[in-house]
Order: C-alpha cells, then structure tokens, then sequence
C-alpha cells in the first residue's frame, strides 16, 4: 500500500488530536512537517510526533514536498492555506468550518480544481460512531420517513448544520433565523478574553423533501444538553442516543426503547470501539473498521476514517470520503441563519445567490484585524497568526 507524505499546518489542541491518529495510522502515512508560526510549538510537536519542524507553511511544503497538508488553523486561515497548498500541486484536508465565508470557500473549490487537486474538510459528526449506527437505523426505515429534526449544537454551529443534513436529506430551501446577544454570568472565554454575554441563534429550515428542522445554538453553555439531536419520524424517534418505537401491544401502540450499545475490547490497556448495535429484530450493528488503530474514542474513530478516506482519494483518484462541496453546504446553512437573523427574521431562500450582508461584515473585520483583503490573500498572509478568537466571533450580529 502507497504510504503518502503528510505535513500539519498548526500544532493547537485540534492538531494535537489529529497527529495522534495519524502517527497510528504508519501503513498509510508518515509525517514529515509540523508548521507553527511559534517555531517553539512546532519543534515541541515535532519532537512528540515525528516530521521536521517548521515555522513557515510555504517553507515546510517546498521543503518535504508532502502529498497531503492538513490545515489545523483558525478557519480564517483555512482558504490562504489550502489554495497555497494546491498551486504547488499538493492536496489539503481543512478542519472545520471549510471557511469563514462562501466567497473563501469558493476560492479553495476552484484552486483545487485548477490544480487537480484533492480538497476536503475533516467534518466528523457524521463519521461519529453512533451517527454512523443512526443513519443505518434510519435508513432501515425502523422510524419511517424522517419528518423532523431537532438539533442544539455548541462546539460549532457547521457541526450542527452536518448532523441536519445527515438526517434530513434532499436539500435546504428556506431559512428562518434570529440571533441576539444574552448576559450571562462573567468568564473567561478562550484567548483569556472576558465574556459577559453569549450570542443565541436559532433557526428553522425547510428542505425541498418535507422535511422540517429546529436548529440552536444556546446561550447557556452549563447544564444545557450539550450537542444533541432528535429525530422524528411516524414509526419512532431517536432521541439522543436512544431509539424509541412504537409496538403493537395488549393495550394498543407501545412506545418501546432501545438504547445504543457499544461494544469494546482490551488492546494495549486501551478500550477499543469494535461495533454500536441496538437490539431490534434483526438487530442494527455498525462495525468499527479501524480497530487496528486502536481507536479509544468517537472522535479518535472519526479522525482514522477522515485520514482513511482521504488516502483512498488520493491514490485511487476518487472523490474524498465527505468532500468540500458538502463542507461548503454546511456553511451556507449557518450563514443564512445568521443573515436572516440580520434582517429582523426575514426569510433566506438556498442557494444563496449573493454574497450576505453578514460575509461582509466577516470580510471587513479580516481587512481590518489583519490588514490584507480575504479574497486577494497576500504571501504574508500566509505565514498570519490567526487567532482562535477570530472574526467569526467578532462578528456576532
């Protein structure tokens, strides 16, 4: 089996998490860069994890020369990095969200496509172990056909828009959003920066089958349910982690639960995921393919199936596993939730067909935090240091 070349803009907690799962993954890649604009951070990395320390991207890619660049910045970044990497005939993987703006996200689609090149976007809702077994049971039709879904999402609302998609098919056609700053109890957000308010949004969204979504990102942060989804059909629902269906009984319907379980084994005195089943008749099972990289937890089986999926890409010259027109759909929901909550509610129908008065605003705070237009990215741009609190958060309502 070909073993590709793998080189990681950025050395944060994300990346951090990405160069454990792809140093276990050896038959497939071998790490030869680590890029941190803090050299320190890159060489601390390098020194983990293996590969060359660099503290310029442009250096390390004309440098190893890698088949794949994993881009592991904030998503101010993701666009400059990826189109950089692809007119130097080398393929990305972007973390998530693909982009800050649809404008950004477009100049990355059409650089790699300029280029021949691979583009995808490590989204893993939907490579989520349970999220795998979910689909199966829907897609069984033990619910029925999907009528709705609900969804509260807090680590990214791209995540969110993902597991929505994943459930409810076809496409989005109207967006219904509304967003506004909360008080809440003060903190200290990431960055070291103090937060006295959250930003709530909300949004319902009609797809072109029937299908009909609630989506929020909540204020409250502590206590809440964290990231959780129901989905609603005629013959049961799947509430979190729990499938729930109706059975004829003595007494008329029964609503009868079925919890998803997950099977593990011992390897190396880690807990590996080997299979979630729910014990239907037949029974729903999802096998994990990845045991043999001892994946211990959802994401770890995630980031293995992103890094597999992307390999088969590559040497195969196939299409990657998620791809960077879906990232780019994800998105487009989020913006349009946040545009209509801009105009007082008003509805946005998909596709978008202009570039929204909230891209603009994200535009105008990248020109100004970093002095160089988003769209017409300069080399010094590059090599920028984005922050984690960047533009997306600047730029609330």
């Amino acid at each position: 089996m070909d073993v590709l070349k793998i080189a990681v803009a950025g050395t944060g907690r994300r990346a951090q998490a990405h160069l454990s799962t792809i140093v276990k993954m050896a038959d497939l890649y071998r790490l030869v860069g680590v890029c941190d604009v803090d050299r320190k951070k890159a060489e601390e990395a390098a020194g983990r994890y293996g590969g060359r320390a660099y503290d310029h991207p442009v250096r390390m890619m004309e440098g190893e020369r890698p088949d794949l660049l994993f881009v592991i910045v904030p998503p101010e970044g993701h666009h400059i990095l990826a189109e950089a990497a692809a007119d130097r005939g080398i393929h990305a993987m972007s973390e998530t969200p693909i982009g800050i703006t649809l404008p950004c996200i477009d100049r990355m689609i059409e650089a790699a496509r300029r280029n021949r090149v691979k583009l995808e976007v490590s989204e893993n809702v939907w490579r989520f172990p349970a999220e795998r077994l979910k689909k199966r049971i829907v897609d069984a039709g033990l619910i029925g056909p999907v009528t709705q879904v609900h969804c509260q999402y807090l680590s990214g609302a791209y995540h969110g828009m993902n597991a929505i998609r994943l459930y409810a098919g076809g496409e989005a056609r109207r967006v219904v959003g509304m967003a506004r700053d909360v008080p809440v109890r003060p903190y200290v957000s990431y960055g070291d920066i103090p937060v006295k308010a959250n930003t709530w949004e909300a949004g319902l969204i009609e797809f072109d089958n029937g299908v009909t979504v609630v989506y929020e990102f909540p204020a409250r942060r502590a206590g809440s349910r964290g990231n959780y989804w129901e989905i609603d059909g005629p013959e049961g629902h799947i509430l979190g982690n729990d499938l729930f269906l109706y059975r004829r009984g003595e007494k008329g319907d029964e609503r009868v639960q079925y919890p998803i379980l997950t099977d593990v084994e011992e390897a190396g005195g880690k807990k590996v995921i080997t299979r979630l089943r729910v014990e239907t008749d037949p029974p729903v099972v999802w096998e994990n393919p990845y045991v043999r990289y001892e994946t211990t937890g959802a994401d770890d089986v995630a980031r293995a199936d992103q890094l597999a999926m992307m390999h088969r890409a590559i040497v195969k010259d196939v299409e990657p596993g998620y791809g960077a027109v879906q990232g780019r759909k994800d998105q487009e929901l989020v913006i349009a939730v946040r545009a209509s909550g801009l105009v007082g509610g008003a509805p946005v129908d998909l596709p978008l067909k202009a570039v929204t008065a909230h891209e603009e605003r994200l535009h105008a705070e990248f020109r100004e935090r970093f002095g160089c237009d988003p769209l017409s990215p300069t080399e010094q741009a590059i090599q920028m240091f984005y922050p984690t609190i960047g533009v997306r958060q600047a730029v609330k309502k």
